[in-house]
């Protein structure tokens, strides 16, 4: 069997949760599965590029719908022939479904998390195709319960992770910058206002707990995509923390995990934590500051993929706090919290679990049934939100 899965890979950092996603499901996959993997957009895919199987990068920008970028990447999939087109965003979802109506392939679409569609058109559209996979409890609840997608098949396999490795040369790089004497709080995602609320709520602990006299420092990792947010941050932080953007730190952060005693993490960022053993904290929408991860709370936590949406109720602000504070002083407490995190990882978390799910997914996709409306809708859908887009140079790289 022969599976080719294709991402947009967004902004010109080339970096996002759902890269990796895919990364991880390909290299799990290689051994059992024939994979291919085509990244929309210039920027190149450091996760993407390191994978040993065939990989093509094909542009694609704003301002009209080019014809030649719809050419080419059916070219790419009448010259690879897989069996199925696997998609893991909207954008990439739109070349898939009319490659594989063209060329006879099995079509399977991936919503990575995020909110369920909402507000006026087009952000209220979702591709009615007739396999969807979702990684959230609440992206299920929202496409079981909508007519229009009854006739949907739906999966809800949450988002799982390899186990990641440490690289202990950059690990004591970032620490050589940090005072040895304070516990790490470390927070890795990109520095932009998509994330506002969890860097919001890391500076009010960071702040917090320097009122009290707790030795703490925040490190926020990531790719800065808005130069005013991190000055932003670095002004409401004083010098309880910095941020860090090395470029060659932030193309794989997730090596860097020892860094931080505790980890404020978010979607699979919080999983690949979890494997290392770390401390989790993760934000809360009805708190001030992110939630310590316990075995109490983490279920109505992972039902909204760790993310802003989250909700704990009833929430004690208080006992929080208390709980982070016990956290960083005690190690015994740490050591807990440790052994709690790794068990979480291995029961819920770990991608090795759900290999035979997917495969009986590829087994009996088909091609898509009908649905030409939707599909034109689809393609209008793709035009409005890729409007201003910018066209990075065309590139391509195999393997």
């Amino acid at each position: 069997m022969k599976v080719l899965f294709v991402t947009d890979a967004g902004d010109e950092s080339g970096i996002g949760g759902h890269v990796y996603s895919v990364q991880a499901l390909v290299a799990t996959l290689a051994p059992r599965i024939a994979c291919v993997v085509v990244s929309l957009g210039g920027a190149a895919c450091p996760a993407l590029d390191a994978l040993a199987c065939r990989r093509h990068r094909l542009a694609f920008g704003a301002g009209r719908l080019r014809r030649a970028e719809r050419a080419r990447f059916l070219e790419i999939v009448r010259a690879e022939k897989p069996d199925v087109i696997h998609a893991f965003d909207p954008i990439a979802g739109a070349f898939a479904r009319a490659a594989a109506r063209r060329c006879g392939c099995g079509l399977v679409l991936t919503k990575c998390g995020g909110p369920n569609p909402a507000g006026r058109w087009p952000y209220s559209y979702y591709p009615r195709v007739d396999r969807l996979v979702l990684f959230s409890e609440e992206n299920e609840r929202y496409f079981r319960t909508r007519r229009r997608f009854r006739r949907t098949r739906i999966w809800r396999i949450p988002n799982r992770i390899q186990e990641g490795t440490t690289d202990a040369a950059k690990v004591a790089a970032l620490r050589a910058r940090l005072d040895p004497a304070r516990p790490v709080v470390l927070r890795i995602g990109r520095i932009s206002p998509s994330y506002a609320r969890t860097a919001e709520q890391c500076v009010h602990l960071a702040q917090r707990l320097a009122a009290d006299g707790v030795p703490a420092q925040l490190v926020f990792l990531g790719a800065v995509q808005d130069p005013a947010v991190a000055r932003a941050l670095l002004a409401d932080l004083g010098g309880q923390g910095i941020v860090v953007s090395d470029p060659e730190l932030v193309a794989q952060a997730a090596v860097l995990l020892d860094v931080g005693d505790l980890v404020v993490g978010t979607g699979r960022g919080l999983m690949e934590a979890a494997a290392r053993g770390r401390v989790l904290l993760a934000p809360v929408r009805n708190g001030l500051l992110p939630a310590l991860v316990t075995e109490a709370n983490w279920a109505p936590l992972f039902a909204a993929n760790f993310s802003e949406r989250a909700e704990l109720v009833p929430w004690d602000e208080e006992r929080n706090y208390a709980e982070i504070r016990r956290a960083l002083a005690d190690p015994e407490c740490r050591r807990r919290q440790s052994a709690f995190a790794r068990r979480l990882y291995e029961e819920q978390f770990a991608l090795a679990s759900v290999v035979e799910r997917y495969l009986e997914i590829y087994r009996e996709a088909t091609p898509e049934r009908g649905a030409l409306v939707d599909r034109a809708a689809h393609w209008l859908w793709l035009i409005c939100r890729t409007w201003r887009r910018p066209l990075a140079p065309p590139q391509e790289v195999r393997a």
